[in-house]
């Protein structure tokens, strides 16, 4: 799993700024809670982006942990440069151990990549596990009612998403990012109604989809228009559940 991320390291960050990344964030904002004071446990932190969003934004206890040691390194090291108070740990979110009680846990683009079912699951238990009761989960996985038509032809958006096979259940795709250079890495679909089952079985309960949000800048920039297709079609869905 994180072999293609060692390799795009910062790179990754890139989709960050485009406008479909920008869509992202806003969404996955809208969905959290306010963060102010809050505890916070990103799963799956990459190169950090969320954890220093969540503490701009004034969290307070905040731990990113992602498999891959790349990705963590170069969190660390941005850390280092720029002290938010963020901690990072190389750990592996099938293994997941409890690392404290945690009033937030997000996840974001990481559920795709469980094999199986089986997989997800133990994804799952690990971050409630790490959630106070009544805390809040909130997760970020490939759109399950994607459109392929639409996604190949989202280039505008500054990606494009060509799917490429099925395995474990998921439709494989190819996410080509149209940067300067552009670089390219895999992801994976499921099917829709799978990963809402299993936050179901994961005893999350008041599970709903966030509306795709834009940041208002970017809206009155680029014009309604052009942001209809990712309302309509994004290449994303947000949840958010509580444990129950």
């Amino acid at each position: 799993m994180p072999d293609q991320y060692d390799v795009l390291n910062a790179r990754y960050e890139e989709v960050k700024r485009i406008p479909i990344g920008l869509a992202e964030t806003a969404t996955v904002l809208a969905a959290l809670p306010d963060p102010a004071g809050r505890s916070v446990l990103d799963v799956g932190c990459g190169t950090g982006f969320y954890p220093r969003l969540f503490r701009r934004a004034g969290a307070g206890r905040v731990i990113g942990v992602d498999a891959s040691r790349e990705m963590i390194a170069h969190a660390q090291r941005a850390e280092e440069r720029d002290p938010y108070g963020i901690s990072y740990e190389a750990l592996d979110a099938r293994t997941l151990p409890v690392l404290g009680t945690f009033d937030i846990v997000t996840s974001i683009w990481l559920l795709g990549y469980a094999e199986h079912e089986a997989e997800l699951d133990a994804m799952l238990a690990g971050m409630t596990a790490n959630l106070r009761p009544d805390g809040t989960l909130v997760v970020l996985f490939p759109n399950p009612e994607a459109d392929w038509e639409t996604l190949a032809g989202y280039a505008r958006y500054g990606l494009h998403v060509v799917p490429s096979g099925e395995v474990g259940g998921r439709t494989r795709t190819t996410v080509h990012v149209d940067t300067d250079p552009p670089f390219e890495f895999e992801s994976f679909f499921w099917p829709p109604g799978v990963v809402e089952a299993a936050l179901g079985r994961a005893g999350l309960t008041g599970l709903r989809r966030q509306p795709v949000t834009v940041p208002p800048d970017a809206a009155a920039e680029r014009g309604e228009q052009f942001w209809r297709t990712v309302r309509e079609m994004p290449t994303f869905a947000v949840y958010r559940g509580v444990r129950g």
